[in-house]
Parts: C-alpha cells; sequence; structure tokens
C-alpha cells in the first residue's frame, strides 16, 4: 500500500513522514489553500530530504502549463497532482507523470476523459477538508489505471479504507494534522503503525 502525505510545509513533517515510510510527498500550489507556500520554500524542503526521498508531487489546480513547468524544474517534482479542469492536452503539455483528480459526488465521475494521466485520484468536493465521500462508489471503477484513494482517511478508519476499495495509495492531508499544514508526527506514526498491520 503507497501512501502520500499532502500538504507538507515544514521540513521536519517532510524528513518525518519520509522516515516512516511515505512514498510520496505533496506540495501545495494552489494560493487559495492554508497548505500553499512558494516554489522556493518547497525546494528548501525538497533538499532537506536529501538523495533517498519520496516522490515529491506538486499540486494545482487550474494553473498554465509553462507555470507548472517551470515550478516543476525548480522544486524538483516528481509528479504533478492536477485538481482543476485540465484536460488530456494539458496533462501532455506539461510532460510529468500525473495524478487527474476527480470529486466523487452522488455519483462516480468519468474516468475515461484523461488517458494521458498516469494515476487517478478520487477525493470529495471539499478537498483537504477531512470530509469523504461514499466509498462504496468505487466498486464501479474498472481499474483501468492505478488510483488513489482521499477525502477524510485518518489513522482510525485506514484500515476500514484499504479492506473496502483496495486502491493503490492512500492520500492523507488533514488526517495527520495538528492544524492545516502541520503534521501531527503521533498521528502520522499511529498511520504508518496501521498500515502495516
Amino acid at each position: 500500500m503507497k501512501v502520500k502525505i499532502c500538504g507538507i510545509t515544514r521540513p521536519e513533517d517532510a524528513q518525518r513522514a519520509a522516515a516512516l515510510g511515505a512514498d510520496f510527498l505533496g506540495f501545495i500550489f494552489v494560493k487559495e489553500s492554508p497548505r500553499y507556500r512558494d516554489a522556493e520554500h518547497f525546494a528548501n524542503i525538497a533538499r532537506s530530504l536529501g538523495a533517498n526521498r519520496p516522490k515529491l508531487v506538486g499540486v494545482f489546480r487550474d494553473e498554465d502549463v509553462e507555470t507548472i513547468r517551470a515550478i516543476a524544474a525548480r522544486v524538483p517534482l516528481d509528479f504533478v497532482q492536477l485538481h482543476g479542469a485540465e484536460s488530456n492536452d494539458d496533462i501532455r503539455g506539461i510532460g510529468l507523470p500525473s495524478f487527474k483528480a476527480l470529486q466523487v459526488g452522488d455519483a462516480l465521475p468519468d474516468t475515461t476523459a484523461h488517458p494521458d494521466a498516469e494515476w487517478l485520484l478520487f477525493d470529495s468536493f471539499s478537498g483537504g477538508s477531512g470530509k469523504r465521500f461514499d466509498w462504496s462508489l468505487l466498486n464501479l471503477y474498472s481499474r483501468a489505471k492505478p488510483f488513489l484513494l482521499a477525502g477524510g482517511i485518518t489513522p482510525d478508519n485506514v484500515a476500514a479504507a484499504i479492506s473496502l476499495v483496495r486502491p493503490d495509495a492512500i492520500d492523507l492531508a488533514s488526517g495527520v494534522e495538528s492544524e492545516p499544514g502541520i503534521k501531527d508526527h503521533t498521528k502520522l506514526e499511529r498511520l504508518f503503525e496501521r498500515i502495516k498491520r
């Protein structure tokens, strides 16, 4: 089970998540988010992690392709995660492996519109809020691509999320925080302990 810890804003949180076994760390480049920081800030965190670091994921929403490419080169990002109305042409233009986020309401959204995305990410309509959607809707997904499950996952429900949904990865932000952007190391430790168990 791969694990993405998203909304990282501090080097000590990135280092702790990496030490515990996180596969991906998410940096938020959406200015409206309380977890937003600029490229220089995240480049410094990336440098603090050394060579054997998790994959770095830049989270964007409706950002132009050239800006994404410039930030990706500077940080340096391994993946981009796209949370807006980005098209498959945008994904091709960015030229980096991508997670395309799909918001799940009362029904499963179209999972075929972004063939060049490497992964899909299923989230609630209020990403980063800790709210979950009806996970049983993912029984309808063909699993044509690997996918991340996000939205309302915590150390307390992660075992249920994994056994019910069987995602390829889980994605947490608020579920392991004491406040937006500040990771709670005790919650992180409990998360990884539950996943291993």
